[in-house]
């Protein structure tokens, strides 16, 4: 499937998420060497006199609360399609006027991770992931340290 048109990702997508998640299919796109999956959340019932920041307030909520509660499965999935189809993925959600796209493992790649707490997590990350056991945290080459 490394070749597959955006109709067949799209199609694998759309079989592959949990049911409940958007409010529709998801829009699949596939820019350069990525696939770009955007789903609708629902919108969150305001008071009808609720200002335009309290809406752009309760989507950005809204959002956030999705990508925290579905990150391990986006992560899952993500990996898979990168198998599948040897394209890194990127997540996104909208709701209402408001579309923010992200990654599942912090890597850079999405809008949503040009943020300043974005960065913090991807460097976070990438330093995580450097150490193992035996590794020095601190100090420089040469240097001994012991703990």
């Amino acid at each position: 499937m490394e070749n597959a048109d955006a109709s067949t990702i799209a199609g694998w997508f759309a079989g592959r998420l949990p049911d409940g998640w958007f409010t529709g299919a998801p829009e699949v796109t596939i820019e350069g060497d990525q696939i770009v999956v955007v789903g609708t959340v629902p919108e969150v019932e305001l008071p009808s006199g609720a200002s335009a920041d309290a809406k752009a307030a309760a989507a950005k909520g809204r959002i956030q609360r999705f990508r925290e509660y579905t990150r391990r499965e986006r992560i899952w999935i993500a990996r898979e399609a990168e198998g599948l189809f040897k394209k890194n993925v990127t997540w996104g959600a909208k709701s209402g006027d408001t579309r923010v796209t992200f990654t599942p493992g912090g890597s850079g790649r999405g809008d949503g991770e040009k943020t300043k707490e974005g960065a913090s997590v991807t460097i976070g990350r990438w330093g995580r992931r450097r150490r193992g056991p035996g590794s020095r945290r601190w100090g420089f080459p040469g240097s001994v340290r012991y703990f």
